[in-house]
């Protein structure tokens, strides 16, 4: 047989070594991270289009997109709890910026009854962003009481700072904000796609914490238990003026509230 050219064997080579990363990082996972055992025939979707599972409670996520919400709406319509968008970095320039909505979502969602929790939509390319990230949202938060984690949102953006850079360190970034918000007094979260949940978080290093997944189809696939499921981006809810991000908290996610007596 001829030898191939070199330049037909990297890119071949290159694939190998990749696809075996992959795997060596999928079975350290498989080894560590809980997996899913919910049975895919207990998951239904109502007469509404939404889904749900025994014992699990209806959410949303949203942020200034949603424009003005009327909660005591949402609350009537069967949604249980809330994870607001308390901030963002933005993906060109870098700036940290406060979600307007989030005080006035903070005060009627918690007066209407929904339980509560945050996100923050990170750009960070580095360690030293994280931390300051994460020293942000703690100033922000100011020890007010959440029921629900604060969740790490690390998405890519081809066009913008993050494009590129979806790598293992992202996870190492993901374990620090945790980290620190932890040592803050909330408990916290990590929110990923797939994608990133099997080949870029590195999962087994963040068991200490609440995943979140995105998954868009009738049923959870994702091989590891999670606490928390967005499944569609499209959903609609009585209150809300456009469409959203709807969700499954399982039953076995603990909720507590921090507050400065209880932190």
């Amino acid at each position: 047989m001829k030898n191939k050219p070199l330049c037909l064997l990297l890119p071949l080579t290159l694939l190998v070594l990749l696809t075996g990363c992959f795997f060596k990082q999928t079975i350290a996972a498989v080894k560590q991270v809980p997996q899913n055992d919910r049975a895919m025939e207990l998951f239904t979707t109502d007469e509404k289009g939404r889904a749900a599972y025994p014992g699990a409670a209806l959410g949303v996520d949203v942020s200034d997109h949603q424009g003005e919400i009327d909660w005591a709406r949402v609350r009537a319509d069967g949604v249980a709890f809330a994870i607001l968008r308390i901030g963002f970095r933005g993906y060109t320039v870098g700036n940290i910026k406060l979600d307007e909505s989030f005080a006035r979502n903070y005060v009627a969602a918690r007066q209407a009854g929904l339980k509560v929790g945050v996100y923050f939509y990170s750009q960070a390319i580095s360690e030293k962003e994280v931390r300051e990230e994460a020293a942000w949202v703690l100033e922000m938060l100011d020890r007010i009481p959440l029921e629900l984690p604060v969740f790490f949102d690390w998405e890519e953006v081809a066009s913008g700072r993050t494009g590129g850079k979806a790598t293992s360190a992202v996870g190492d970034y993901a374990k620090l904000f945790c980290q620190l918000i932890t040592e803050g007094g909330y408990s916290a979260g990590v929110y990923f796609n797939q994608r990133f949940g099997y080949s870029i978080m590195h999962l087994q290093n963040l068991t200490d914490y609440s995943f979140w997944i995105a998954e868009y189809q009738s049923y959870q696939s994702f091989a590891f238990q999670t606490a928390f499921w967005q499944f569609t981006p499209k959903g609609h809810v009585d209150g809300i003026n456009t469409v959203v991000d709807l969700d499954l908290m399982y039953a076995t996610e603990e909720t507590h509230e921090q507050t400065e007596e209880n932190p």
